[in-house]
């Protein structure tokens, strides 16, 4: 293919810039699923799809694209990692092919070894989890607060009850497995509690992994961590560029710290662990996880639009806050105080009594009507591949499953189409 066939083909991507990723509710009726996925591939109002700038986007993929440097290599990887560097005020960044790359990436340099465990939430992706068995360790669940982020509360008290400290390391009671690291995600561009949860994992000396994949550009407003970026309080952070993310470069993702030891360890595992690249000499095993200067195209010309972004998804959320509280039985779910978040997804938490719908009867209502909504994730302690392993006093968790959809809230949503959305739940 020639490098015009190849413009030609990512213009028309982006001319169709509002293609959704189709997500089905939790419904057994399997007719009922063929219905609301022929339903969704016409919606007319998608939850979130990218916002693409295209005179600056093809200026920079047809410079990519002349130079010959598509794949690794090329000015754009470098040049897109300094912009999220400066961006979130952090030393290192290395882009990786994912965010999912990037976490099992930081797990192992993290240490993360077999048989031992990791505390991971159990409402989150399951991206965030997978990684933990990938290395072939051990994840532990813990409950969410009101924020849908980890509750340090029950963080604390897994540590000090369900634990013991024995020479600087913990040590599940149950199992007499080692924990060394902590995963932490910040959900739906929320900010966790990091003030309590830095001080436990200081306590107990664990390592903490960020996963920002959801949060680029929330930031602390008050507080010790003042001014700080969600991903750049722990050891490591994570961020995503996957198409639905607030910022994309069609997939991709990064890994960024103020440790250059770690973070470079994470480049050099990303790229096949090539000791002497000139002569392909390997003393690791490593993976083929490295970002391609294609989609660092793309990013260097997206992270220059994130604020005007964040802009608009606050003027949209605040849009839908003061319709939503005049209806009985929705509330949109709010951020955590002393923080700027990114409105990256808007929640609603459907109570059924007092708004004669439950979350999925509100999803298939929403559905008929062409616009697209999302149940939260299934709880990953209830997946059938993590059933096995602990899941610690799950109640918020489980309460807010069956309560939460997210409706649209791309950063190109009109207010129009807010309007829109509010009056179908007014109905």
């Amino acid at each position: 293919m020639s490098a015009e066939e190849i413009k030609e083909k990512i213009q028309k991507k982006i001319d169709n810039k509002k293609t959704v990723t189709y997500i089905l509710p939790n419904i057994e009726d399997l007719d009922l699923k063929r219905s609301l996925l022929s339903q969704l591939r016409n919606v007319n109002i998608p939850l979130s799809v990218p916002n693409l700038n295209k005179k600056e986007i093809l200026k920079n993929l047809e410079e990519c694209l002349e130079s010959g440097w598509v794949s690794t290599g090329g000015k754009f990887i470098p040049e897109f990692e300094d912009k999220v560097k400066k961006y979130i005020k952090t030393k290192c960044a290395a882009g990786v092919q994912s965010g999912t790359a990037g976490l099992h990436l930081s797990l192992q340099v993290l240490g993360v070894q077999r048989d031992e465990e990791v505390i991971v939430p159990t409402l989150t992706f399951i991206a965030a989890v997978n990684p933990v068995t990938y290395l072939g360790a051990n994840p532990v669940f813990i409950d969410c607060d009101d924020s849908l982020c980890m509750d340090p509360i029950k963080l604390e008290k897994f540590c000090s009850e369900e634990c013991d400290f024995i020479d600087g390391i913990l040590v599940n009671k149950k199992t007499n497995r080692k924990i060394r690291v902590l995963v932490i995600v910040h959900v739906f561009g929320n900010m966790a509690d990091m003030e309590k949860i830095m001080d436990i994992a200081k306590k107990y000396n664990l390592k903490v992994l960020e996963d920002a994949t959801e949060a680029l550009g929330t930031y602390y407003t008050e507080g010790k961590y003042k001014g700080k970026f969600a991903g750049t309080m722990g050891d490591l952070g994570v961020l995503s560029f996957n198409a639905n993310k607030i910022i994309t470069t069609g997939g991709g993702g990064m890994v960024v710290g103020d440790n250059y030891d770690l973070v470079e360890k994470v480049r050099f595992l990303s790229s096949q662990a090539k000791k002497d690249p000139l002569y392909f000499i390997h003393d690791e095993i490593g993976y083929n996880y490295r970002m391609l200067n294609l989609q660092a195209a793309l990013g260097t010309s997206q992270i220059d639009e994130l604020e005007s972004f964040i802009e608009t998804k606050t003027k949209n959320y605040y849009l839908y806050k003061e319709a939503v509280n005049s209806i009985g039985g929705l509330q949109l779910l709010t951020f955590r105080k002393g923080i700027r978040p990114n409105y990256w997804f808007y929640s609603l938490v459907v109570d059924e009594e007092k708004y004669g719908l439950n979350k999925d009867e509100l999803l298939r209502k929403l559905v008929s009507e062409n616009i697209q909504t999302r149940p939260i994730w299934g709880l990953i302690h209830q997946q059938k591949p993590y059933q096995k392993y602990e899941a610690y006093q799950m109640e918020k968790a489980l309460w807010y499953h069956e309560r939460v959809l997210n409706i649209p809230c791309s950063s190109n949503l009109t207010e129009e189409e807010v309007e829109i959305v509010i009056s179908k739940l007014k109905k």
